[in-house]
């Protein structure tokens, strides 16, 4: 076993609360991974749940709250064995470093490092219903080598072909050779194939 696959909560509890830890403590023993998935629940919140937002929007924010969890709980610090992968192009993470540097903050939290030092040294799926908008977004904060191709099996398949799902990625207008290691290259170093 290489890793696991989480959901980002479990009965509308955070996976980065403290009675999880046991868990990132026998992944990071094996240098494990941790592969996060949302639960589609709106992220508890009826602002979302209550205009069927759950699968839309819901579920970038569940990204984008799993990031933030694990950087405020600092588990990435505790555990650095470890590689985090978040869905989605993180969700909204890519855009929210500067505010997470300015307004999360380190000194206050008592963090190792800028929450965007943290963040950049998770990795990210592909996974962006082919907004390319979304893709250069995730790029420009994260790099290629922290970008993997990801499938979101078989939810995809409603909307697109799985050609379809990694073509547009060659398609972006990535500069140089980004495309190329974000299909072909980030996913075998991080799984040590």
């Amino acid at each position: 076993m290489i890793g696991v696959n989480m959901h980002i909560s479990a009965l509308d509890r955070s996976v980065a609360e403290d009675e999880f830890l046991p868990i990132y403590e026998e992944l990071n023993r094996r240098n494990g991974i941790v592969f996060f998935h949302p639960c589609a629940n709106g992220i508890c919140s009826p602002m979302i749940t209550n205009y069927g937002l759950g699968a839309a929007v819901g579920t970038s924010l569940e990204d984008a709250v799993i990031g933030c969890h694990l950087i405020g709980k600092k588990i990435p610090a505790k555990y650095p064995s470890i590689r985090f992968i978040i869905p989605h192009l993180g969700g909204n993470i890519p855009m929210l470093l500067p505010r997470l540097d300015n307004q999360f903050s380190m000194r206050q939290r008592e963090l190792p490092e800028r929450p965007s030092v943290t963040a950049k040294r998770f990795y990210y799926d592909t996974v962006g219903h082919g907004s390319v908008a979304a893709l250069t977004c995730a790029y420009l904060a994260f790099g290629a080598d922290h970008i993997m191709p990801g499938s979101d099996f078989p939810v995809l398949l409603s909307w697109e072909t799985y050609a379809r799902t990694f073509s547009w990625i060659r398609e972006a207008d990535l500069p140089g050779d980004a495309a190329e290691q974000i299909l072909e290259r980030t996913a075998p170093a991080v799984l040590r194939l």
